[in-house]
This record gives C-alpha cells, sequence and structure tokens, in this order.
C-alpha cells in the first residue's frame, strides 16, 4: 500500500496526494498539476519555491541545495520558504504558491 500525504496548494485549491519520498514538484506533475519551473525540478533555479503556512513540522529538513537556494532567495532559512523540488512531507501540509494550475488536456 503507498502511503500519501495531502498537501494543499493556496490560492488555486489544489490538494496534492505526495508519495513517501517522493518531492512536491514531482507529485504535482503526476497528477497533472503545472508548477512553475525553470529548471524542470532540478534545485537549480528556485522558481518552484513555495511558503509554509501550516505544518512545517511534517516537512522533510532542508538538504545544503535547498539551503543554498533559499539564501540566493535573500529569504529566511527558518523552514517556511522551501524549494517544491526538494521539499518531501511526512503529514498534512499548506503552501502558498502562485501559478500552480491544471494541465489543459488535449
Amino acid at each position: 500500500m503507498t502511503v500519501t500525504h495531502r498537501v494543499a496548494v493556496r490560492p488555486s485549491g489544489a490538494e496534492i496526494d505526495v508519495r513517501d519520498g517522493e518531492d512536491l514538484f514531482g507529485a504535482a506533475g503526476r497528477l497533472g498539476y503545472r508548477w512553475p519551473t525553470v529548471c524542470g525540478g532540478k534545485g537549480t533555479c528556485r522558481t518552484c519555491f513555495v511558503q509554509v503556512e501550516e505544518g512545517a513540522e511534517n516537512c522533510s529538513p532542508m538538504d545544503p541545495l535547498e539551503r543554498e537556494g533559499i539564501e540566493a532567495l535573500r529569504r529566511p532559512v527558518d523552514g517556511l520558504t522551501r524549494l517544491a523540488c526538494r521539499l518531501r512531507v511526512e503529514g498534512p501540509v499548506t503552501v502558498t504558491k502562485r501559478g500552480v494550475r491544471r494541465r489543459v488536456q488535449e
């Protein structure tokens, strides 16, 4: 059985079920959401950053690449600004990220 954790994305209202060990960016793509990015989830463009509103205690520790990215954004390294391509969750989390939307089905 696959364990998933719900991430609510404001303001879009998207609800993304993230699998254990999967990052938020990857889960969004798997479920058909467009997530703002330039590098495609490699942790280098920092465009995918989110603001954690609730559930910060359910977020994975920040790795060195993510820490460097947050510092480059000139944001506090307080665990509340995270890169979606590096963020793994272990429980319910609510984030704010503008521009997240369902892909148009052709």
